[in-house]
């Protein structure tokens, strides 16, 4: 039975810093000092402050996370020009076994290919959700992983794990917009891997370099321009952080254990004809080369097109074209630690990061083995790796500084509101395309048309393949297609390769009805301001016209 301390309890004070608390049978019995204990609630008050402040800011990082998926999830069709053809070549691979999808003699599986994850997570969540809900979920998943794998890898290098909020501006800049959906799941692979690889540190046992071996495994299947990006800065970070050579070959075995996959791939891809492509350097820190940026699209600049190796990186790293708003909003992600008391690390280890991208920035080729925007859409890193490079300030309780520190999530928000804003706008400009799609019959085939392709808030055409959509979704064929690239997961048989390839796309204009053989195809997907077919041709007839969109299909008569 419990005893309970009644008012006749005696309270003795002894020796000054000693108290007993007697009621019956119980003692109680303390010895306490009085300046020791304020300075124990002192510090457990500020410590719990600490945890308060941290859960609420872990919070709404948390929420930034789930928000920055908006401008995928608003419009009906995401912002992204070359997902509407990944996401065909899934459908594709769905329908192979449909024995009512009439077209799966053309086509044949490649699944030795560095590409794969991507295509993998999408066909899986396909059949629950539909492709275009699937090709959603997955590119949110992996735009919030990037931001969440760059707070852990700060946390992991010693850098301030606070300024992964200024990730999330990266998160819609060039990999975004152009719809490089394998580099995008790729992305927080590797800034994972890298967190992984400076946790494990250069005390590298077995265990830890198995799990190496997985990630590099995993991160070749996802993407592998990317591998390489990571592989080339884990060498560095062991050879600066090792004494001892047998430790760096200790730490560096997984690499090696790679290169029979990566030597077998290469020789593969190596007979392909995009392969032997030439390289395209355009190493220009001013003016680019490249075809879209110096002309081909509708706001470019022929003269002074801009875009070079440095006048170019941000509005690639941000994905907004080049003007005073940006260059400003570039700086001060930048500066912004910095001028929070951030100091530039004297670890040589945590420089290395940024230096491998940096190099890689400016002197990688713009073309490789048959890749266009090779090194274009690298700018995706470069804030988080540089990041790396910058030490906590020592002094944390400082108004000014906190004051500065606070405006990080308001940027990322503010960004996130902004990109929303933007999606809202091409969701306008797509109008129609349901309307088109609609009245399209399922497995059929059809051209792409698409004289207007860009649009005033992105710095890549979203419109250039967005017939595809047809395919995605209808299980139809939509020419030009990527599957007349060998290193996808579905490409065309060599007997069945269109007269239409991936340059028509560039050039509606240039359609002929013989040499491209337009009797082949059921419907013709135009989206122009104006009807540039008019039906003059008795070949097509206008089935419908909506917004900018222009349905034709064959005449039955021809």
């Amino acid at each position: 039975m419990r005893r309970v301390i009644s008012a006749r309890n005696i309270f003795r004070i002894k020796s000054g810093n000693s108290c007993k608390i007697e009621s019956g049978n119980i003692l109680f019995v303390c010895k306490y000092n009085l300046l020791m204990q304020l300075r124990t609630h002192h510090i457990a008050e500020n410590f719990q402050s600490l945890i308060r402040r941290q859960l609420t800011e872990s919070n709404f990082f948390l929420l930034a996370c789930l928000l920055c998926t908006l401008p995928v999830w608003l419009p009906h069709f995401p912002p992204m020009a070359d997902l509407p053809q990944h996401a065909a070549l899934i459908s594709l691979f769905l329908n192979l076994g449909n024995p009512d999808f009439p077209f799966s003699n053309e086509f044949q599986l490649n699944l030795f290919t560095p590409y794969l994850l991507g295509y993998f997570l999408i066909s899986v969540f396909s059949p629950l959700l539909g492709i275009v809900a699937a090709s959603k979920l997955v590119i949110s998943f992996a735009l919030a992983a990037f931001a969440l794998a760059s707070r852990f890898l700060l946390r992991q290098t010693g850098a301030d794990p606070y300024w992964a909020w200024l990730t999330f501006p990266v998160l819609f800049g060039f990999a975004y917009q152009w719809g490089l959906l394998n580099f995008l799941i790729a992305a927080p692979v590797g800034i994972l891997f890298l967190g992984l690889v400076w946790k494990k540190g250069a005390h590298c046992d077995v265990r830890s370099s198995l799990l190496i071996v997985l990630m590099l495994y995993v991160l070749f299947f996802c993407h592998a321009l990317i591998m390489g990006l990571f592989i080339l800065i884990a060498l560095g970070y062991w050879a600066l952080s090792v004494r001892r050579l047998g430790d760096f070959v200790k730490c560096a075995w997984p690499v090696v254990a790679l290169i029979p996959l990566v030597i077998g791939w290469f020789l593969l891809a190596s007979q392909h004809s995009e392969a032997h492509h030439p390289i395209r350097w355009d190493l220009s820190w001013i003016n680019t080369s490249e075809f879209y940026y110096s002309y081909a699209a509708s706001w470019a600049n022929t003269q002074e097109p801009g875009w070079g190796r440095v006048t170019g990186f941000l509005p690639r790293m941000l994905g907004v074209r080049p003007g005073l708003f940006l260059t400003l909003f570039g700086i001060i992600l930048f500066i912004l630690p910095f001028l929070a008391g951030g100091r530039v690390t004297k670890s040589r280890p945590r420089r290395i990061p940024f230096l491998v991208i940096t190099l890689l920035l400016l002197f990688l080729p713009s073309v490789l083995l048959g890749n266009s925007f090779t090194v274009q859409r690298f700018a995706l890193f470069a804030l988080p790796l540089f990041l790396v490079a910058v030490d906590k300030p020592n002094d944390l309780g400082d108004v000014k500084r906190d004051i500065l520190r606070f405006l990080a999530p308001l940027i990322a928000f503010g960004w996130i509101v902004f990109m929303s804003i933007n999606a809202l706008k091409f969701d306008e400009e797509a109008e129609g395309f349901d309307v088109v799609l609609s009245n399209m019959e399922p497995h059929k085939r059809a051209v792409s048309l698409i004289f207007s392709r860009d649009d005033a808030n992105y710095i890549a055409p979203p419109f250039l393949h967005f017939s595809s959509w047809y395919s995605a979704i209808k299980g139809g064929i939509t020419n030009p297609s990527f599957a007349v690239y060998s290193g996808m997961p579905v490409g065309y048989k060599d007997k069945y390769f269109p007269r239409i390839q991936m340059g028509f796309a560039w050039q509606p204009q240039s359609f002929d009805w013989q040499e491209h053989e337009g009797y082949k195809y059921d419907y013709f997907v135009v989206r122009a301001p104006d009807d540039v077919i008019r039906s003059a041709d008795c070949r097509v007839e206008m089935v419908r016209h909506a917004g900018q969109w222009w349905l034709y299909r064959l005449h039955k008569k021809c």
